[in-house]
């Protein structure tokens, strides 16, 4: 079988999950601007406090640093500077932003495995550890955070939602676990195919003990990093005279961000804009002040990260091609 023969299906199943996204994306901004008075929406936008707006652009980057120094301790690369693992992050945002399917930490996994010269498996086991992080965190948040808004059964869902993520998750680690130890790898291991090498030290990466000191540091740093974006939401709320309480806010972060893993477009629009709209309608704020939420605290970080990380993307590009080019 050609190679052409055998991508086709994958690009066919890439296009159709990009078809889904977009469609969800159009049903949900559908759900949210129904019914809303676009003219208030407006009136909301141009009325919102600009300095406290670009103030909790600034503020939210903490996220992304926090993340970078999380990324670091999971994936034990200390020759890497925390810099460098925050512009990693960056660069896989600013990619997830524009393209479906996540495909920006896959990407970012690569730039690690060649910036700190190990497996690219490794690398990515380290993001799927990384990425269970921010699921913990935020499927903790929304447990504590309920009770707080009456636990509405969409509410009830998304908690459920997380704590299913959480088991399967789990089961997939424990599977990592199981495989490795029944399935002990050959000693040559030119033997086996790229792609067979990939899977392998991925499944070993994520089987592999991290230990209870990592594991604190590693979760300590997602509530921390939660919790920064909690304050910059409420920097936004702020510039547009909206008031809510610290567990409010842990609320809403942690609805907004546990429910963009439904299908969407990149950089979760729509979908985005239904979830920030209901997070504050349960707690009491109107609907076209809400919109306004949405779409500032989603600039907040959208454009920042499609921007500086894109740039940046653009450049870890560049240095691939770089080293993949045959001498003289």
């Amino acid at each position: 079988m050609s190679e052409v023969a055998v991508r086709t299906p994958s690009r066919r199943r890439g296009g159709l999950l990009l078809a889904v996204g977009i469609a969800s994306s159009a049903f949900f901004l559908w759900l949210v601007f129904r019914n809303a008075d676009l003219h208030e929406v407006w009136h909301a936008l141009k009325g919102a406090d600009l300095g406290l707006v670009l103030l909790a652009a600034v503020v939210i980057q903490g996220v992304y640093i926090a993340q970078g120094a999380r990324w670091r301790e999971i994936a034990d690369v200390f020759t890497l500077s925390v810099r460098r693992f925050y512009a990693l992050v960056l660069a896989g945002i600013g990619t997830n932003n524009v393209l479906p399917l996540r495909i920006g930490d896959l990407l970012r996994a690569r730039w690690l495995a060649t910036s700190a010269d190990m497996p690219t498996g490794r690398a990515l086991g380290s993001v799927f550890r990384d990425r269970v992080c921010d699921v913990i965190a935020l499927t903790v948040a929304l447990v504590v955070s309920i009770p707080s808004v009456g636990g509405q059964r969409w509410v009830e869902r998304i908690a459920i939602g997380g704590v299913v993520l959480l088991a399967l998750l789990a089961m997939i680690g424990a599977g990592a676990v199981v495989y490795s130890r029944t399935r002990p790898r050959e000693r040559e291991r030119k033997e086996r195919g790229r792609l067979r090498r990939l899977v392998r030290d991925t499944i070993d990466e994520v089987a592999s003990p991290i230990g209870r000191r990592r594991i604190v540091i590693a979760l300590a740093l997602s509530f921390l990093a939660w919790g920064i974006w909690a304050v910059s939401a409420g920097l936004v709320c702020r510039s547009l005279g909206i008031s809510l309480s610290p567990i409010e806010l842990v609320f809403v972060t942690a609805v907004v961000n546990l429910g963009v893993v439904i299908p969407s477009s990149p950089g979760f629009i729509g979908t985005y804009q239904w979830l920030a709209v209901s997070a504050l309608a349960a707690v009491g704020v109107g609907t076209e002040v809400a919109i306004a939420f949405s779409v500032l605290v989603q600039a907040v970080w959208y454009v920042p990260t499609t921007i500086v990380g894109g740039v940046i993307g653009v450049r870890e590009v560049h240095r691939e091609a770089t080293r993949a080019r045959p001498a003289g």
